[in-house]
């Protein structure tokens, strides 16, 4: 058996420790942060096709009707809603919905985006709003840990109105499992 000689065996060494060192170079610089608070999901959009109906043709006799006024649409009542404490986002989506299924994820890691769908369509199923939170972001981090104990991501936040969380799952949670906990959190 020949011996591997000395030159061979440093430069072995040395390319061990550039390829760990630029590993390690990687792994810390991480995806690029996002510095919006909600991130948007891909949404998969169905075409429908659209029916036309041949209308039949008026008669060219028959008397207008007389003008009148159009109505004044009703102004959309948003509820107030007190700041929670959480990102303004949340806030907003609670005077849309009474419950909102709130995801923490970091962008660009496949189970967290896994992770988000299942939790956006337990929320359709559950009957209530959904929101994903970037916590690569350093003011939705700083009000998460100021309202919640520790943040983990993927987690899944159940947030009524009043800004209580209702539960908090932690890890990757099926669609059944967040529909139930939504459901569960409704008045």
């Amino acid at each position: 058996m020949e011996k591997i000689s000395l030159p061979v065996r440093i430069f072995a060494v040395v390319i061990v420790l550039v390829g760990v060192a630029g590993m390690l170079a990687m792994r810390t610089m991480g995806p690029g942060v996002d510095e919006s608070a909600a991130i948007p999901l891909p949404v998969k959009k169905t075409a429908t096709p659209a029916k036309v109906t041949p209308q039949p043709a008026k008669a060219a006799s028959a008397p207008k009707p007389a003008a009148t006024k159009p109505a004044k649409p009703k102004p959309a009542v948003n509820p107030v809603v007190p700041p929670t404490g959480f990102p303004v986002v949340v806030d907003r989506a609670l005077r849309q919905h009474e419950v909102v299924v709130v995801s923490l994820v970091v962008p660009g890691a496949r189970v967290d985006e896994l992770a988000a769908a299942e939790a956006e369509a337990g929320a359709k199923l559950g009957g209530a709003g959904f929101l994903a939170l970037n916590v690569l972001n350093e003011g939705v981090a700083r009000s998460l840990l100021a309202k919640l104990d520790s943040v983990q991501d993927p987690s899944v936040l159940v947030v009524k109105r009043s800004g209580e969380v209702a539960i908090e799952l932690a890890g990757f949670v099926d669609r059944e499992t967040v529909a139930q906990a939504a459901a569960n959190a409704l008045p």
